[in-house]
């Protein structure tokens, strides 16, 4: 449920990471330990590395766990699961290229994904999954093997809803819905309707989405009983009904792709409101709220709040060019990013009030280089995800981790022949541990050990290596603390030769 708006390098590169986040691990949340230094309470943010690598779309639960999907050495998408202490993968990362789905409060996973062939990385279909810690791997029924799935929803009873083809032309595409027990059920359309799909799922199993006729989208509403209404195309030539919450708010979006795009809220008793002009709507909270950006047709976009009750409420940033919001909790808290002339992308969160900060002025403690690009989504306590350049990292209110924090690996231009010099900072906020760290330089040597040097949880790794044969290496650091605790960062390197663009990573996109 939508509450919280929230390649191949080498053969065996997944086998690679596979093998080093597996002993990635990070401590839960806890009250700081005896030895911690002591940190104020209020409007700050621990941080939590996840994984070291380029996420895309990510969700973060009331409990504070995380499923993501990120891109591997393999230059394919994967799924990951935080569950407080560590990370998981609910499907075996080396064979498969996964996307995810959605997260409950539950810890459950929903996603689809495909097993690989070498050399034929997309000669299966995707194929939908259900995972949690607690029951395992669950592939869910579908329309067929040889055709694809998709799922963007699940609510906190087990309810998922996405869409299926179920045959090889995409107007083939039907709306569906699995039960918490994994039974597969199309979501009638009405006559004369005909491609259409589900977008999400309430409390209340009420699922929405959108239904085509003639070619033609229309805003459809399904109840708990799968019974289809249509709201139509609410003024616009076709509308996309995307997120609803537990009191029968809908929001969406008409003419989506197109010059005159807007989003729409629409509620049972008051009918349908258009928050302005190229407005996108990214999230839908319990309040009735919905959050998005402005679309400059020249170019350009600027963050939105928008309700009933206060209409629009611009949340830009004065003194930057451009802002969006990518996720929304009840509290009315949205997140993002907005960058100014330097081009420089940063983490941004707003609260109601339109008030808004940087987040890397939130942090406590960070890492020397750590700088936070974009804020992914943000959960009911206030946790958020975010991108950054040490990889996706959880953000704690008022917390953090028991793990070391580790900032980005730090090189420079290295050249055949001569010695390559590695510096890492780190944080660790239980002052009174010391730190051992490894660095694995790619070149099948395995993890070498590495200088560290700290005081009163602060750190420094620091490593000397000679490459002396050209290609491309993926560069491993650990810092592991004296109870056991360790925490992962990478970074790929070409030596030796000019530096080709990797292939643009693939990533699962909506069946519409």
């Amino acid at each position: 449920m939508h509450k919280l708006r929230t390649t191949t390098l080498h053969a065996a590169g997944a086998l690679l990471v596979a093998a080093h986040l597996a002993g990635f691990g990070n401590g839960a949340r806890a009250a700081p330990a005896a030895n911690s230094a002591p940190q104020a309470r209020t409007d700050v943010y621990g941080i939590v590395n996840l994984v070291p690598f380029q996420p895309f779309l990510a969700h973060v639960n009331a409990r504070g766990q995380a499923a993501f999907e990120y891109i591997g050495l393999d230059y394919r998408t994967h799924v990951g699961f935080f569950d407080g202490q560590r990370v998981l993968h609910p499907i075996v990362p080396e064979r498969s290229i996964s996307f995810l789905g959605a997260l409950n409060d539950g810890g459950e996973v929903a996603f689809v994904a495909s097993y690989v062939e070498p050399g034929e990385p997309w000669n299966t279909t995707l194929q939908p999954f259900r995972w949690s810690a607690a029951r395992g791997l669950a592939q869910l029924p579908s329309r067929g093997a040889e055709f694809d799935n998709w799922i963007p929803a699940m609510n906190n009873k087990g309810v998922v809803v996405g869409g299926a083809y179920i045959g090889s032309d995409p107007a083939s595409a039907r709306a569906v819905r699995w039960s918490a027990a994994n039974g597969l059920r199309t979501l009638p359309s009405p006559p004369g309707y005909s491609t259409s799909y589900a977008f999400d799922i309430n409390e209340h199993n009420v699922s929405v989405g959108s239904t085509d006729a003639g070619g033609v989208s229309h805003a459809t509403r399904w109840d708990s009983a799968n019974r289809p209404t249509v709201l139509g195309t609410l003024g616009g030539t076709y509308a996309i009904a995307m997120y609803n919450n537990e009191r029968g708010d809908i929001a969406g979006m008409l003419d989506g792709g197109t010059l005159d795009a807007r989003a729409f809220l629409w509620s049972p008793d008051r009918g349908v409101a258009i928050p302005g002009p190229n407005a996108v709507v990214v999230g839908l909270n319990e309040s009735g709220e919905i959050a998005g950006r402005i679309v400059d047709p020249a170019g350009g976009s600027r963050a939105f709040l928008y309700s009933r009750a206060r209409g629009l409420v611009d949340l830009h940033p004065a003194s930057l060019l451009v802002s969006e919001v990518n996720g929304l909790n009840d509290d009315g808290v949205s997140v993002g990013l907005a960058w100014g002339s330097d081009g420089g992308r940063r983490a941004w969160r707003w609260l109601r009030s339109g008030a808004g900060v940087d987040l890397n002025r939130r942090l406590v403690n960070p890492p020397a280089g750590l700088e936070l690009a974009s804020a992914l989504a943000i959960g009911a306590n206030g946790d958020i995800l975010a991108e950054s350049n040490a990889g996706l990292v959880l953000l704690r209110r008022g917390g953090g981790t028991d793990a070391p924090v580790l900032g980005p690996i730090n090189l420079p231009d290295p050249v055949l022949n001569r010695p390559l010099p590695l510096a890492l900072s780190f944080r660790d906020r239980n002052i009174g541990e010391r730190h051992t760290a490894t660095v694995d330089w790619g070149d099948g040597r395995g993890p070498q050990p590495a200088t560290v040097r700290e005081a009163n949880g602060s750190g420094e790794v620091s490593a000397v290596h000679t490459v002396t044969t050209a290609g491309e290496y993926n560069i491993f650091v650990r810092v592991t603390d004296s109870l056991g605790k360790s925490t992962l960062q990478y970074v790929q390197q070409q030596i030796g030769f000019r530096a080709v663009a990797a292939p643009r990573a693939t990533r699962a996109r909506p069946m519409h």
